[in-house]
């Protein structure tokens, strides 16, 4: 099975211009953690529900007068359409995320979900569970 099989197509994204206000809405409206912020197609980077409150809400800034440009986490895990369901796995066990992007060359084409890898991508119960124990375990803080 292959990322393709079980990504969410066509995601709801934001550009850089967005404003906070409304990407939280977003997130709010589609029950979603992460929106992808692109330029046409072009992945930039991500917005994350942690990078708001984190980086935006603790400093006191307007949500509704500023841009999700400079709040954008660049650089977030990417696989291709045709990487093993597998190894979506093991790079979120590995980076302990609970998301990935699924691009071909620069541009965004998918999502994928922890839920995504443990119900479409395993085929009983048992691989379920530890498709999520794996991904939710605690990160070794003394591995680089």
């Amino acid at each position: 099975m292959k990322a393709r099989d079980i990504m969410t197509k066509n995601p709801e994204t934001a550009t850089p211009g967005t404003t906070v206000a409304d990407v939280a809405r977003m997130m709010r409206d589609l029950d979603v953690g992460i929106v992808p912020v692109v330029n046409g197609d072009k992945l930039l980077g991500v917005i994350t529900d942690r990078d708001i409150t984190i980086r935006f809400t603790a400093e006191g800034l307007d949500p509704a007068g500023t841009s999700v440009d400079a709040f954008v986490s660049p650089n977030p895990v990417v696989v291709s359409p045709n990487d093993s369901v597998e190894k979506v796995r093991e790079l979120m066990a590995d980076k302990q995320i609970r998301r990935v992007l699924v691009t071909e060359g620069d541009n965004l084409v998918g999502v994928i979900s922890i839920g995504d890898v443990a119900i479409k991508g395993k085929s009983n119960d048992t691989e379920v569970g530890e498709a999520l124990q794996d991904i939710s375990e605690p990160t070794d803080l003394s591995r680089n």
